[in-house]
């Protein structure tokens, strides 16, 4: 029987095309884009979560607070003297652990997303993600296990479809795309021709099967991205890695139809979760789905 762990396949493929900067903060792996993009990786979860930091000339934006296990905004404070306020692509624990840090917080304007800011996770939900094999690096010396939490947090800011995060001399423009959760959004830079998808699009399972998720609305929200394709280059995704082709949108799409007209291949296990694999992502459902 084979001993090897999620964590041998790492480093991705990826990581070594992509500029490594050192930070003081060893949890996290920091990667510069050009121009004023840098991304926060956390490798050693399971869930290999990516913030990312974008500058602008007056202000900066934080996308997504992570894990909650880095102190992130001292890391962003290392890369940025400007104010840094948070955009959130949703509010699942892995992307709001650390909003509470930050005095200016936007979110899409969404019941899931107006409880868990009003709420926060309880420790006894919070630890869950840390337990069994999830975690491999050692965590930091200042992270406190046994009280660990997602406290709650205010918004400064409700977003909606077609907003516009102005941080001077860039924009961040919120599209609505829904099928993760009923809150998610993406993220489009058209100077940078940077598109953030948060968790509709990452290069691994797509969880389609949560509390939340919807096929049909997954569907709508990639015809939705990809009619903005003349407008960015790369994806951005808030999982395993960044710096994607658009055009794998195409693909998963495809993938997507594929599996809501009952057509698609799949192995289901003992949960009643089924995974259609589609090569560089797949497509976890419930059976009742």
């Amino acid at each position: 029987m084979s001993s090897a762990k999620w964590w041998d396949a790492l480093p991705r493929p990826v990581y070594a095309h992509l500029k490594r900067v050192e930070s003081s903060q060893p949890w996290f792996e920091v990667y510069r884009f050009e121009p004023g993009v840098y991304a926060f990786y956390e490798p050693g979860h399971f869930e290999e979560v990516i913030s990312y930091l974008v500058l602008g000339t007056e202000k900066a934006a934080l996308i997504d607070t992570g894990l909650g296990i880095g102190d992130i905004k001292a890391l962003a404070e290392e890369f940025t003297d400007l104010p840094v306020m948070v955009v959130n692509t949703h509010s699942h624990l892995d992307h709001i652990a650390q909003n509470y840090l930050f005095e200016e917080v936007a979110i899409y304007d969404d019941p899931t997303a107006r409880k868990a800011a009003e709420e926060g996770v309880s420790h006894e939900r919070a630890v869950r993600m840390l337990s069994g094999d999830r975690v491999w690096k050692p965590l930091p010396e200042t992270f406190d296990l046994n009280n660990f939490l997602i406290p709650p947090f205010k918004v400064s800011r409700w977003l909606h479809d077609g907003d516009v995060v102005d941080l001077g001399g860039r924009s961040l423009e919120v599209l609505h795309t829904p099928g993760h959760s009923s809150d998610s959004i993406s993220l489009l830079d058209r100077k940078g021709r940077f598109f953030w998808t948060g968790d509709m699009f990452y290069t691994a399972p797509i969880y389609a099967h949560t509390p939340g998720a919807d096929l049909n609305q997954f569907v709508e929200s990639y015809k939705y991205m990809i009619r903005f394709f003349p407008h960015y280059d790369k994806l951005m995704p808030s999982h395993n890695e960044p710096w994607i082709e658009k055009e794998i949108l195409l693909d998963v799409l495809k993938a997507f139809e594929e599996v809501k007209a009952g057509k698609g291949r799949y192995t289901e296990g003992q949960d009643g979760i089924r995974r259609y694999d589609y090569g560089r992502f797949s497509i976890l459902t419930r059976a009742a789905a």
